[in-house]
């Protein structure tokens, strides 16, 4: 009698433990339990596609930028080259080969003059004149030539008057004019101011050189 009771007891505590189980298995889930997990895996690929999304406009608009620049530096180029042609284009226009003249500056290796300025006169009306600066004379004295003066002129005689200003032998004042009479030919010429020294005069010389 006593082992049938001990037994049953023993049965009842294990159906107890066992339903205490199925219990908990079977509780149900709360609301809103186990969501926040998913969630924020979400939002955490949510914000990496948002980045790869700005990652991706900013390498486009990179390269957008880029290709712009390179556009810009091509049209520049052209209108650099554009430029050439007009200017050559627009030269020829106001100065025809055959009636072109111009007039250039040289002085190499002067010792006894210091050029400060220059006036031109053809055909007796003044037409060019230029004050020099220390830059311009160390140039001239390398070897350098000065555009001074480009005009139309005619078939025919011509005069050429040209008055230098500057300091002469001893530093004083030094002015000297000089003047040509020239025949202007069916093409394109040149005449060259030209200043050099006389060693054995100490003295500088003036000359007008037509080409």
């Amino acid at each position: 009698m006593r082992r049938v009771v001990v037994t049953s007891i023993f049965i009842f505590l294990l159906c107890n433990s066992f339903w205490a189980s199925a219990s908990e298995e079977a509780a149900p889930v709360e609301p809103g339990a186990g969501e926040s997990s998913w969630e924020q895996v979400a939002e955490d690929n949510k914000i990496q596609f948002d980045l790869g999304q700005e990652d991706a406009s900013s390498q486009d608009a990179l390269h957008a930028v880029k290709k712009i620049s390179k556009n810009i530096q091509g049209l520049k180029k052209d209108i650099v080259e554009l430029n050439k042609d007009l200017r050559v284009m627009e030269e020829k226009l106001l100065f025809p080969s055959n009636t072109k003249y111009s007039v250039f500056v040289s002085s190499r290796a002067v010792q006894f003059f210091t050029l400060e300025g220059i006036k031109l006169k053809i055909d007796g009306k003044l037409v060019a004149s230029h004050i020099y600066s220390e830059k311009q004379r160390s140039a001239l004295s390398r070897g350098g030539v000065q555009l001074l003066y480009t005009t139309n002129l005619n078939e025919g005689d011509h005069t050429a008057t040209v008055f230098f200003t500057g300091i002469g032998p001893q530093g004083r004042a030094y002015k000297r004019a000089q003047s040509l009479n020239f025949e202007k030919g069916p093409s394109g010429e040149y005449l060259e101011l030209a200043i050099s020294d006389n060693g054995a005069t100490q003295e500088p010389v003036f000359t007008l050189k037509q080409w």
